[in-house]
């Protein structure tokens, strides 16, 4: 029952009504008998009204996706390490009247990973994409035993490659390991990493229901080792045509659903100290999805 005491939380992206977080986190508010509600804000407005609409109408908590991941972090009161490290931000906490952002997407992506692949070796990374998920996933990495990255970013608009190589060396000194950034087009060198890979992940929007393609052309998929995982941060459609292709040659694949549920449980761990019991929401949306 909804009172005048509820909390209200919610996701702040565009588009937003395909998303499973109000499902996630309504499940883990009713786990916890906490008085809260978990909404979806399909909007477009400029950042800083934003940011001045969770303060005015008291929101407790937001998650954010596109377009603003980036655009609040200079609108925050306080930025975690994590978040200070990536320069995205996925979570946002309202404590005392000040914004807190915080991003649990990379923790959210190896959490899901050792989850369901414990004793997999994950030295050698291969990272297709360069954009702030690909970021956090890099951040996130060392805390969980990768020795090296190599990442292969596409030469676009909307992240320069300059800002990007900037961003990397500063994880990379933070946390004392090697990532090496590649132009996509160097297919020599795209190919000599993916015969070494323990892990090979797709960051970028190829795959996504409306960006269809490969991040990979078919014959290199089959230059990568058996024995190496082919994950995908998408989850709609649940297995993209690149997963499909490594599942084929034989290859462990793993796609974004759990990061979606794992990345969802920290962010609600962060605004409730509680801890989400995530097997109960796995078997909801294999149910629902």
């Amino acid at each position: 029952m909804i009172s005048g005491y509820t909390a209200l939380y919610g996701l702040v992206a565009h588009p937003a009504h395909h998303s499973l977080s109000p499902m996630i986190h309504n499940l883990g508010f009713k786990q916890h008998q906490i008085d809260a509600r978990y909404l979806v804000f399909d909007s477009q407005a400029r950042p800083q009204d934003v940011a001045k609409a969770i303060r005015t109408l008291g929101v407790a908590g937001v998650n954010l996706s596109m377009p603003y991941k980036q655009s609040l972090v200079p609108l925050m009161d306080e930025l975690m390490p994590t978040a200070q490290l990536v320069g995205a931000i996925n979570t946002v906490a309202l404590r005392s009247g000040k914004l807190v952002g915080t991003n649990t997407d990379g923790d959210g992506f190896w959490r899901a990973l050792q989850k369901r692949y414990s004793n997999l070796a994950s030295q050698q990374i291969v990272i297709l994409g360069g954009g702030g998920a690909a970021l956090a996933v890099i951040e996130a990495a060392a805390r969980y035993g990768v020795a090296t990255i190599q990442v292969f970013k596409r030469q676009n608009t909307t992240y320069a490659a300059a800002a990007v190589e900037q961003r990397l060396a500063k994880i990379a000194n933070h946390h004392s390991m090697s990532i090496v950034l590649h132009n996509y087009a160097d297919e020599q060198a795209l190919q000599q990493a993916l015969s070494n890979a323990d892990c090979v992940i797709n960051a970028t929007n190829l795959g996504m229901v409306n960006t269809p393609g490969l991040p990979l052309a078919a014959p290199l998929i089959g230059q990568i080792p058996m024995t190496c995982l082919v994950a995908d941060l998408i989850y709609a459609p649940r297995q993209t045509a690149f997963l499909q292709l490594a599942a084929r040659s034989g290859h462990p694949t793993q796609n974004g659903l759990g990061m979606l549920v794992e990345q969802a449980a920290l962010s609600f761990q962060f605004w409730t100290g509680q801890v989400l019991q995530t097997d109960p929401i796995y078997h909801a949306l294999t149910k629902e999805f």
